[in-house]
């Protein structure tokens, strides 16, 4: 009787872990799936971005910042753009197509020279992509070749600028 009973306890535990490795498994379709929504289309608004370089062969431009990058930061309506010092804003759309469209003269003074060409240069509509070489990289291109790259960055602003930012 009691190694009826061991048996029973045995051939039921091994059927329940059969059924539960069964639920378990992925297919790989869902993977792709997945994998390719997330880079096809990316929401802006509330993302922070920093500068990692911008490159304008027709301005024969080359800046890559390492470190004391600046960040953008994506609102629903604006981009606020932390430039050492300095803090700016833009006005940007995101457009069908995976176009941005940026617009505006930052309101603020900028006392670096490379983040003056940056704002200058950070203007006009934008075909975005994710870099060939870095999974967490974001290029910007336009058509008078002035190209943006961007690394995501994993956090929030809570600077409540949303008042004294005025952008125009």
């Amino acid at each position: 009787m009691k190694k009826l009973f061991i048996l029973a306890v045995a051939i039921s535990s091994s059927l329940l872990f059969v059924q539960c490795k069964k639920t378990e498994t992925l297919l790989p379709q869902e993977e792709v799936v997945t994998t390719v929504k997330s880079l096809t289309s990316i929401d802006f608004q509330g993302t922070s971005w920093k500068v990692v370089s911008l490159v304008s062969t027709a301005k024969n431009i080359n800046l890559r910042w390492d470190s004391r990058s600046p960040k953008l930061i994506f609102h629903d309506t604006y981009i606020e753009m932390k430039l050492g010092q300095d803090l700016c804003g833009k006005r940007y759309l995101e457009n069908s197509g995976n176009i941005l469209t940026v617009e505006g003269v930052p309101n603020c003074s900028i006392s670096n020279p490379n983040y003056l060409l940056l704002t200058d240069m950070f203007n006009g509509d934008f075909e975005y992509q994710w870099s060939a070489t870095n999974v967490d990289e974001l290029v910007l291109k336009n058509v008078a070749n002035t190209e943006i790259t961007l690394k995501r960055l994993d956090e929030l602003s809570t600077t409540g600028l949303t008042s004294s930012l005025n952008v125009e």
